[in-house]
């Protein structure tokens, strides 16, 4: 039974994901449009942002999960119907974040909406949408802004180890000729024992590397907004470096211990 709640336990902490955050709709000067169809125009681009992106690798952050994660008399927070993208990413430690706004030229109602990647403040992508009445802007806007989150790069896979399928096929039984059963069944166990004390010190490792990407991104996240970009570059790399030596651990340790459990069967 403990070889079967390990798996379930290895999934619980590989949890930690990357965000996306979609700021309201706003209008960009005074328009006759309802505040609920801003928050609808809000929510669809939210739903379509969840739909586009890998299941697993990305939250998408909600209006409430926002609020929850500025301070509120902060700048960011005072500045949140203004759509302040980049120092909102950066503030709730979001990778990526939007910002839409509702204008009109020539009898038209337009929608722009912007994606940034926080940290670097880089402009990933944008979209510009025009119509008579708020659903062709709502229409429009479910045809371009799946194309606008598949912009967001996946998630990199360049540091994770990179391991040999073979390694990860189930030892084959012992030649007969290398003697009975009964030293068969002592060197299997010996084999198993190895892989399991290897792949259960990865996993350790990997536990304690998470908890560091967690305390790093907690020391990213509290970085003032006025540091510069160069900070936020470090905080960042902490962060990452922390991510990828945990996934390297868990892949590791998970793949060794998964064949300790098959010599432990297969023998």
């Amino acid at each position: 039974m403990r070889y079967i709640q390990l798996p379930l336990f290895l999934a619980a902490l590989v949890h930690a994901v990357n965000t996306v955050a979609v700021l309201e709709i706003v209008p960009s000067g005074e328009m006759d449009l309802k505040l609920s169809e801003y928050r609808h125009l809000t929510d669809e681009l939210r739903t379509i942002a969840r739909e586009t992106l890998p299941q697993g690798s990305y939250a998408v952050l909600t209006r409430d999960n926002i609020i929850s994660l500025l301070p509120p008399e902060s700048e960011e927070a005072q500045c949140l119907a203004e759509s302040c993208a980049v120092e909102i990413g950066r503030a709730i430690g979001a990778e990526y974040i939007t910002q839409g706004f509702v204008g009109s030229f020539g009898g038209m109602l337009t929608l722009t909406v912007e994606l940034y990647e926080s940290m670097s403040g880089h402009l990933l992508g944008s979209f510009v949408t025009e119509s008579r009445d708020v659903m062709g802007l709502l229409k429009t806007m479910r045809e371009k802004a799946p194309g606008l989150f598949k912009k967001i790069p996946k998630p990199s896979t360049d540091k994770k180890l990179a391991v040999d399928s073979k390694s990860a096929e189930l030892p084959k039984k012992i030649d007969p000729q290398v003697g009975d059963v009964e030293k068969k069944g002592s060197n299997s166990f010996w084999v198993a024992l190895a892989l399991d004390a290897v792949g259960t010190g990865l996993l350790v490792y990997g536990y304690m590397q998470h908890s560091t990407a967690v305390d790093e991104h907690k020391k990213y996240s509290d970085l003032d907004v006025s540091a510069s970009r160069q900070d936020f570059g470090k905080a960042w790399k902490s962060v990452d470096d922390a991510k990828s030596s945990r996934n390297i651990s868990f892949a590791a340790g998970g793949v060794l211990l998964a064949a300790g459990i098959g010599v432990h069967i297969w023998f």
